[in-house]
């Protein structure tokens, strides 16, 4: 049995098949590993419109300008 997450986005936009989104950690410092990512390359800038989540499962959509994520727990 392996877990992972999954990551699903809907645009207007046309855009090649991507690979599976992976999660990253987030780090403060200079130095930062393969799997993270610095909290200066990330966009503020950028709102969320919409959000909404399911009552009783562990998903969540989340809406900006064209796009739409939807990210769900880790799949058996």
């Amino acid at each position: 049995n392996t877990k992972r997450d999954v990551t699903l986005e809907a645009s207007r936009e046309n855009s090649k098949p991507r690979a599976i989104l992976k999660p990253r950690k987030v780090c403060v410092g200079g130095k930062r590993r393969k799997d993270e990512i610095s909290v200066d390359s990330l966009d503020f800038s950028k709102k969320i419109l919409h959000t909404a989540w399911h009552p009783s499962e562990n998903i969540i959509a989340v809406a900006a300008t064209n796009n739409l994520y939807i990210f769900q727990d880790k799949v058996n």
